[in-house]
Protein backbone atom coordinates (compact mmCIF):
# COMPACT_ATOMS: atom_id res chain seq x y z
CA UNK A 1 0.00 0.00 0.00
CA UNK A 2 2.84 2.41 0.80
CA UNK A 3 4.44 1.60 -2.52
CA UNK A 4 1.21 2.41 -4.39
CA UNK A 5 0.80 5.68 -2.47
CA UNK A 6 4.41 6.67 -3.16
CA UNK A 7 3.96 5.87 -6.85
CA UNK A 8 0.76 7.93 -6.97
CA UNK A 9 2.39 10.94 -5.28
CA UNK A 10 5.46 10.91 -7.51
CA UNK A 11 3.71 10.13 -10.80
CA UNK A 12 3.94 13.06 -13.26
CA UNK A 13 1.85 11.70 -16.14
CA UNK A 14 -1.09 14.11 -15.82
CA UNK A 15 0.88 17.15 -14.69
CA UNK A 16 1.34 18.66 -18.15
CA UNK A 17 -2.38 18.55 -18.84
CA UNK A 18 -3.18 20.21 -15.53
CA UNK A 19 -0.56 22.90 -16.14
CA UNK A 20 -1.98 23.57 -19.59
CA UNK A 21 -5.51 23.93 -18.23
CA UNK A 22 -4.38 26.35 -15.50
CA UNK A 23 -2.25 28.36 -17.94
CA UNK A 24 -5.08 28.58 -20.47
CA UNK A 25 -7.54 29.69 -17.79
CA UNK A 26 -5.09 32.37 -16.68
CA UNK A 27 -4.62 33.68 -20.22
CA UNK A 28 -8.37 33.80 -20.79
CA UNK A 29 -8.86 35.59 -17.47
CA UNK A 30 -6.25 38.20 -18.32
CA UNK A 31 -7.76 38.74 -21.75
CA UNK A 32 -11.17 39.28 -20.20
CA UNK A 33 -9.69 41.78 -17.75
CA UNK A 34 -8.43 43.86 -20.66
CA UNK A 35 -11.19 43.29 -23.21
CA UNK A 36 -14.17 44.30 -21.04
CA UNK A 37 -12.91 47.84 -20.22
CA UNK A 38 -11.78 48.39 -23.81
CA UNK A 39 -15.18 47.27 -25.09
CA UNK A 40 -17.00 49.57 -22.68
CA UNK A 41 -14.78 52.50 -23.58
CA UNK A 42 -15.24 51.90 -27.31
CA UNK A 43 -19.01 51.94 -26.81
CA UNK A 44 -18.68 55.26 -24.95
CA UNK A 45 -16.52 56.70 -27.74
CA UNK A 46 -18.99 55.46 -30.35
CA UNK A 47 -21.84 57.14 -28.52
CA UNK A 48 -19.86 60.38 -28.22
CA UNK A 49 -19.09 60.35 -31.95
CA UNK A 50 -22.75 59.66 -32.77
CA UNK A 51 -23.86 62.54 -30.53
CA UNK A 52 -21.33 64.88 -32.14
CA UNK A 53 -22.40 63.83 -35.63
CA UNK A 54 -26.09 64.30 -34.85
CA UNK A 55 -25.44 67.78 -33.40
CA UNK A 56 -23.44 68.77 -36.47
CA UNK A 57 -26.03 67.39 -38.87
CA UNK A 58 -28.76 69.41 -37.14
CA UNK A 59 -26.95 72.74 -37.65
Amino acid sequence: MKRAARHFLTDQDGAVSADFVVLTAGVIGLCMLFIVPVLNESVNWGQAIADLASRNMGN
